[in-house]
């Protein structure tokens, strides 16, 4: 009976083992909290996702430590491809600012593709008195020492765009540091902070409504999805850039055809019209980005961010 037993477990797992994938659901981690940019794009994709995979993809939110307690448990995942992960700005801008970060972005992960891509927004209280980036750096070169930018920590791409503002144009704020960007944009929005670069994601529907004031988007060209927001660098900083971009990755050696079957899944998704206009309601745009040119987007979002850190001297923890 034990032999039985035995060659029947053999067999069910030879099985298993032999099915195509997907065979079972697959888990999308997400190292943020419920909530944010990161969390409602998981959560704006995975539906649809699954459908064209033809297996439920459950979102899996493991925060802490800015993304990196969720990232290293996907780099450590089996590489079955069943699971997955979803990066924002900081599982790059982590690796810049950690002496001893638990996983390397490049080393440990398997680029399948940007899902989609944002711009942050410069936004400022309704009550400080400018209406363009022009004003705001005039503002704060008139007004030494007083301007001040919310962030959800020290390396944040939030505090890091603030420091990028600062080393183009000489102007001179505070950071305020708040544990997480949602209480930084409430305190905006309460008019207890100056400005902040917020994930348009979060923010977009503030400043359509009037909560706060919105002076630019980051990213090189105007969005399509808002068009009506001119970008910082038009607007007298020439060569700003940064734009935020939501990264699906496997961990490292996941097989070749598994990644190839996930990306065209992926793929469809984001070209469905709910998928579309819902991520245009916050400002995203679908990309669909070959792995390669992902492997490339994360390469160059470490240098930049590398440089910035180096550049405004903050210290690695």
């Amino acid at each position: 009976m034990t032999r039985a037993f035995a060659l029947l477990v053999a067999v069910v797992s030879h099985f298993a083992l032999a099915q195509p994938y997907p065979a079972k659901p697959v888990r999308l981690v997400v190292g943020l909290a419920p909530g944010g940019a990161t969390d409602i794009m998981a959560r704006t994709l995975a539906p649809a996702f699954g459908e064209e995979l033809g297996q439920p993809v459950v979102v899996d939110n493991r925060p802490g430590a800015a993304g990196s307690i969720g990232a290293g448990i996907a780099a450590k995942a089996p590489p079955d491809g069943y699971t997955l992960f979803l990066a924002s700005s900081s599982f790059t801008s982590n690796t810049v600012l950690q002496k001893n970060e638990s996983y390397d972005p490049i080393a440990d992960f398997e680029p399948i593709t940007n899902i989609a891509s944002a711009p942050f927004l410069l936004v400022v209280r309704n009550s400080l008195p400018v209406n363009s980036v022009k004003e705001l750096i005039a503002y704060a070169k008139s007004h030494p020492g007083k301007l001040n930018f919310a962030s959800s920590g020290i390396g944040s791409t939030a505090h890091l765009t603030g420091e990028l503002l600062k080393r183009s144009t000489g102007i001179e704020m505070t950071h305020i540091v708040y544990r997480g960007a949602g209480p930084a944009l409430a305190d905006v929005l309460g008019g207890q902070v100056d400005m902040m670069f917020a994930s348009i994601v979060s923010s977009l529907h503030h400043a359509k409504s009037g909560k706060l004031r919105a002076l630019a988007v980051t990213s090189p060209r105007r969005s399509s999805v808002v068009p009506e927001f001119p970008t910082v660098a038009e607007s007298g900083v020439p060569g700003f850039e940064m734009v935020g971009y939501f990264g699906l990755l496997a961990p490292a050696h996941t097989p070749a055809p598994v990644i190839a079957t996930v990306h065209a899944a992926v793929l469809r998704a984001i070209k469905r019209r709910e998928f579309v206009e819902r991520i245009a309601a916050d400002g995203a745009e679908p990309d669909g980005c070959t792995p390669a040119e992902l492997r490339a987007l994360l390469e160059r979002d470490m240098k930049t961010l590398g440089d910035l850190v180096q550049a405004a001297k903050i210290p690695r923890q």
